[in-house]
């Protein structure tokens, strides 16, 4: 009896000592270059009116972002917004987190998603507007390739691609909110 409440005991204070990850299991790999928050983005460089001479804002914006956690883990954010000359806006935001690993030696990443949501805005057409968490099927692991390269902004930019053999690339800078 007397070593069933010690073991209990010792159960409970294990227990009690692990770590809140907020669902996502730690423990993928993150260079200490590659920790932080990294932005890809493209903004419209003018301004967007209507025939009305009302400001609309700009008629096009998109980011990606990764942010990039020492434990190894991540999240992901994607956000693009799009306007019409008839006033419309449509917006989408898709968010997700889970484990990461970088393979040095390869120069990949692979994100395994654990959880995320997907947002959609239809100014014009409410009623198709969604507010959902991703399903199983959704999350889907992502192998990306990638470079830090100095840029010629004198800082370090992560460069993307999908392929290892890809010519396009996408370019992340180093950023923070």
């Amino acid at each position: 009896m007397k070593t069933s409440v010690i073991l209990l005991l010792a159960l409970v204070l294990l227990g009690s000592c692990k770590k809140e990850t907020d669902g996502v299991i730690p423990g993928g790999h993150v260079p200490v270059k590659a920790a932080g928050k990294w932005m890809y983005g493209s903004f419209a460089m003018s301004e967007f009116w209507a025939y009305d001479g009302s400001y609309q804002g700009n008629p096009f914006e998109l980011a990606v972002i990764f942010d990039f956690k020492a434990a190894g883990t991540y999240e992901k954010y994607f956000v693009a917004t799009t306007r019409d000359y008839s006033g419309c806006k449509t917006e989408t935001f898709s968010y997700e987190k889970g484990r990461v690993d970088f393979d040095e030696t390869d120069g990949s990443f692979t994100t395994t998603p654990t959880e995320g949501r997907y947002r959609g805005f239809y100014s014009c057409y409410p009623k198709q507007n969604i507010n959902r968490k991703m399903e199983r099927s959704e999350l889907k692991k992502q192998t990306y390739y990638y470079e830090l390269k100095t840029g010629s902004n004198g800082k370090a930019n992560f460069v993307v691609r999908f392929q290892k053999s890809d010519s396009n690339v996408s370019t992340f800078l180093p950023t923070s909110w």
